[in-house]
C-alpha cells in the first residue's frame, strides 16, 4: 500500500513546519500534498521542504482543497490531516494494520489538544467531541474527521469524493458515503494532537453547539452547506 497525505493549508508558517516533519517522519514514508489557499506568509515556502507537491487551492472552500489533493494523489490510500495538528509516530503505521483487511474502506481516530497550548476549557471541550464521536460510534454513524481520516483512494472516489459545496462538515460527509462501500474503523488509539486556536477564535459557546449540533446533523441525515455558527437561529 502505498498513502498520499493531503493537507489544506492558509497562512500557517507557525505550524506547518512541525506538522510536516511529524508527517514525513512516520515509519511508513507518504506521499505528502499541500494544498495551499494563496498564504501570504512562509507556508509555502516551508512546504516546500517536506512535500511531493504544493498545490495551488482555493481560499475559503475547504472542501475543494481537500478535493484537489486527493485527485493529485498518487496512493492507494488518501490521508486527510490538517496544518495545525502533530501526527505521532506509528500513527500511519495503526492504519495501515487496519487496511490489511480487504473490507476496511476507510480508518480514523480521536484528536485531542497540542498539551503545550491547552487549557481546562481545551479539554473539556475536546472530551465533549469525543463523547460525540463515541456516542454515534455506539448507534453506528460514522463520523470522521478531516485532521485524522484515511481512505482506500478506489471508493473515496465512488462515493463521489468532498462534496464542493459544504464550508464545514465535509469530512462527516464524505465518510458516511465511503461507509456504504465496506467496512470503516473508529481506533481510539490513532491519536493525533491539533491546535485549539480555531476552536478559541469561534468563541467556547459556538464550539459547544457545533459538538451537539453535528451528530444531529449525522443521525438526521441533515446537510448544511454553512457553517452552523454563521446560520440563522429560525
Amino acid at each position: 500500500m502505498k498513502f498520499s497525505v493531503v493537507v489544506p493549508t492558509l497562512n500557517e508558517e507557525k505550524y506547518i513546519g512541525k506538522c510536516l516533519k511529524s508527517i514525513s517522519e512516520q515509519e511508513i514514508k507518504p506521499e505528502i500534498i499541500v494544498v495551499d489557499s494563496k498564504s501570504k506568509d512562509k507556508t509555502v515556502e516551508i512546504s516546500m521542504k517536506y512535500a511531493a507537491k504544493v498545490l495551488a487551492g482555493i481560499p475559503g472552500n475547504i472542501s475543494k482543497n481537500r478535493q484537489l489533493g486527493a485527485e493529485a494523489a498518487s496512493g492507494d490510500i488518501i490521508v486527510t490531516a490538517d496544518a495545525d495538528t502533530i501526527y505521532p509516530k506509528g500513527w500511519l503505521k495503526r492504519i495501515a494494520k487496519h487496511f490489511q483487511d480487504k473490507k476496511v474502506v476507510a480508518v480514523s481516530g480521536p484528536t485531542v489538544p497540542l498539551p503545550e497550548e491547552s487549557v481546562f476549557m481545551d479539554r473539556f471541550l475536546y472530551l465533549l467531541g469525543n463523547l460525540s464521536l463515541l456516542i454515534l460510534h455506539k448507534l453506528k454513524v460514522v463520523w470522521f474527521r478531516g485532521s485524522n481520516s484515511a481512505y482506500r483512494k478506489e471508493f473515496f472516489f465512488k462515493a463521489g469524493g468532498y462534496d464542493t459545496r459544504l464550508k464545514a462538515r465535509e469530512d462527516s460527509d464524505l465518510s458516511k458515503r465511503v461507509a456504504n462501500f465496506g467496512k470503516t474503523v473508529f481506533d481510539w488509539n490513532i491519536v493525533v494532537m491539533t491546535s485549539m486556536r480555531r476552536r478559541r477564535s469561534t468563541g467556547w459557546l459556538k464550539t459547544i453547539r457545533y459538538y451537539i449540533d453535528t451528530p444531529i446533523a449525522l443521525i438526521t441525515k441533515k446537510i448544511y452547506y454553512e457553517r452552523p455558527e454563521k446560520r440563522s437561529k429560525s
